[in-house]
C-alpha cells in the first residue's frame, strides 16, 4: 500500500505525517493487499477565518480499479484525520467483505421443504 500525503495551505510537519501514517495504517492495514495507493490531502478550506475550515480528503485506489474518495472537516486537522480514517475503515471493510455463500441458505431451505413433506 503506497501512501502519499499532500498539504494545501498547511505545513505537513513530521508530527502530522506520523499521525496520518499511523491512523491510516491502523485503519487500512488489514486491507493492504487489496489497496494499491492512498492519497491524503489535508489543508485549509476557507482561509484564515477561524471557522470549521480544516479538512482531510482521502482517495483510496483499490486493486481492481475502483477509487473511493471521502472527506471530513473540523476545526482541528487531527480530528478530521481521525474521522476520515474511521470512515475509510468501515467503508472499505464493507466493500471488500467476503461474499456470502448461497449454498448454506439453500441447504436450510431444502431441510425445511423436506420437513414439510413428512
Amino acid at each position: 500500500m503506497q501512501l502519499e500525503i499532500r498539504g494545501r495551505d498547511v505545513d505537513i510537519s513530521d508530527k502530522l505525517r506520523d499521525h496520518i501514517e499511523r491512523r491510516l495504517g491502523f485503519a487500512l492495514g488489514r486491507f493492504a493487499q487489496r489497496i494499491k495507493r492512498v492519497l491524503v490531502c489535508v489543508g485549509e478550506l476557507n482561509g484564515p477565518r477561524g471557522d470549521i475550515d480544516k479538512g482531510c480528503r482521502v482517495a483510496i485506489l483499490l486493486a481492481p480499479s475502483t477509487t473511493v474518495v471521502m472527506e471530513e472537516r473540523d476545526s482541528d486537522v487531527y480530528v478530521a484525520i481521525d474521522r476520515v480514517a474511521g470512515k475509510a475503515d468501515r467503508y472499505i471493510g464493507r466493500r471488500l467483505k467476503r461474499p456470502r455463500r448461497s449454498g448454506s441458505s439453500m441447504k436450510i431451505a431444502e431441510l425445511l421443504s423436506s420437513e414439510n413433506r413428512v
